[in-house]
């Protein structure tokens, strides 16, 4: 058994030849069941060329959707299964919650900062002065060569991988997926020998249908997962555990009300923990019992066990303005106020680092204040920038042209200052990367390199407007615009984040 080391909940990371992580299902002519990834972002892709801002209608079906889901979803910040998608000589960023019910993303919130050819957008802000160049961030295989590897996007028997935590610098946590966010087993993948070993399978509870297993996440001596019925109005969720050394998987107990509005989880050597969405923190024994709120939890939410916030980090927490003041440690009772410069606003902390923006732009900073820094100035923290226990996940929005590699993101380390891009653009601006699924902030990034999106423009006729979702029209230029994916869906690039030593 290919078992994990280390007690740390972080993201995943790998290479090799073999079965490797990835989420996504289906050759893209089936249901939304069988879609993948790549087919996400097609989707995605084209309702962020359709138009400067979503229409009433979008935002009304999104709004009835959330009413119906009754908020059960799976924490996803910009991004479809962990995918996220930039698009049309500029960025596009969309927010999608992943639900993990088989019925597909929540589509919201569309915001192109880019103009159809031949038409002038007078909010696009002014290009850079040429005499001021904006330095080249490097690819992630150049920063970090020894954290960076291939995986392989399947199981030998075809189930899709998806990418949850690392366990180390060469251990990944991975699920598989017998159809669409279907998962039923995990796997240990290991990058330096290149094959994948089963962890455990995930069953569901007898009786209970349409029940999917949601969030994974590793802890020291077990990984724990939740799940629940997506699809009907229940309020119920049940929790399971398996050795993280390997074996038979165990359902702890189930939960209802309020306390089923599960948040994040984590597990220690005695109990199930997670958070819920109004806050507080709740733990439930493994050894079977009635579940117990945390003290002093009231209004905290769980980020990484045991490390607790006062701003809520669920799933529909990803961006806004609001700022996170404090962190607490529930083992040892640890306070951590943290001090805001002026102006700061969308702060996010882990255990050490904080990022946030400021007029000034981005900005980094321990918790306690010291290592204040200014960013450079052509990246944004994107709303919830936090990668792992120290890193930020940063919108490089850099266009074709301007540089050789033009990255889709970049992952920044304030203890090393290194900039690390994530992906690459195509010609076109468009490109996409996951992250792990992990419910921890996840220390993996992932994309498939050999996978491209390809965009089609015509003059555009009047049925264009009622056409597929891939499809997007401009009516001020008169033009039709198709993206299409082609290629890839075998191996994913990693980036390990585990794997990046603190020296660097």
């Amino acid at each position: 058994m290919a078992g994990g080391s280390g007690g740390e909940a972080g993201p995943v990371r790998g290479s090799g030849d073999e079965a490797g992580p990835v989420r996504g299902s289906g050759d893209g002519t089936g249901s939304m069941d069988d879609r993948s990834e790549a087919e996400l972002v097609r989707v995605l892709a084209g309702v962020a060329e359709a138009a400067p801002v979503p229409g009433p209608d979008l935002l009304e079906a999104v709004r009835r959707r959330r009413e119906r889901r009754r908020h059960r979803r799976v924490r996803s910040a910009l991004a479809v299964a962990g995918v996220v998608a930039v698009v049309g000589g500029g960025t596009a960023a969309a927010q999608v919650f992943s639900h993990r019910g088989g019925e597909g993303p929540v589509l919201g919130d569309v915001t192109v900062t880019a103009s159809p050819e031949g038409t002038e957008d007078p909010a696009r802000e002014p290009e850079p002065s040429p005499a001021a160049p904006r330095p080249e961030i490097r690819p992630a295989a150049e920063v970090w060569p020894a954290a960076v590897s291939k995986i392989p996007a399947k199981a030998a028997d075809g189930w899709k991988y998806r990418p949850v935590a690392a366990l180390s610098a060469t251990e990944l946590l991975l699920s598989a997926e017998s159809s669409f966010e279907k998962a039923g087993r995990l796997e240990v993948y290991d990058t330096a020998a290149g094959r994948s070993t089963v962890l455990t399978e995930m069953p569901g509870p007898a009786g209970v249908k349409g029940y999917y297993a949601q969030t994974v996440e590793p802890g020291a001596e077990y990984v724990v997962w939740w799940g629940e019925t997506p699809n009907d109005r229940d309020r119920w969720a049940d929790f399971w555990v398996a050795p993280r050394s390997g074996g038979p998987a165990r359902r702890v107990g189930e939960v209802t009300g309020d306390l089923a509005e599960v948040e994040r989880i984590g597990v220690t050597a005695d109990a199930v923990v997670w958070s819920v969405r109004s806050g507080g923190v709740h733990r439930l024994p493994l050894a079977g019992g009635a579940p117990e709120r945390v003290a002093g939890t009231d209004g905290l939410h769980l980020l990484s066990w045991p490390w607790a916030v006062d701003l809520a980090t669920g799933a529909e927490a990803g961006g806004g303005d609001g700022n996170q003041t404090r962190t607490v440690n529930l083992e040892t009772g640890e306070v951590i106020e943290i001090p805001l410069p002026e102006g700061a606003r969308g702060v996010r902390c882990g255990p050490v680092w904080c990022f946030g923006r400021m007029e000034e732009g981005s900005f980094v900073q321990r918790t306690d204040g010291s290592g204040h820094e200014v960013l450079r100035g052509d990246v944004d923290n994107g709303g919830w920038p936090l990668l792992g226990d120290r890193f930020g996940r940063l919108q490089a929005p850099v266009r074709p042209g301007e540089a050789e590699y033009v990255p889709v993101a970049a992952v920044h380390d304030p203890v090393s200052g290194a900039f690390a891009g994530i992906s690459a653009m195509s010609e076109d601006g468009a490109g996409g990367f996951g992250t792990g699924t992990s419910s921890s902030p996840p220390s993996i990034v992932y994309w498939d390199e050999d996978g491209k999106n390809v965009r089609t423009c015509r003059t555009a006729r009047p049925e264009d407007a009622s056409g597929p979702a891939e499809a997007s029209v401009h009516p001020e230029a008169g033009v039709s615009c198709t993206t299409t994916g082609k290629g890839g869906g075998k191996t994913f690039t990693v980036l390990n984040l585990l794997a990046v030593p603190e020296t660097e």
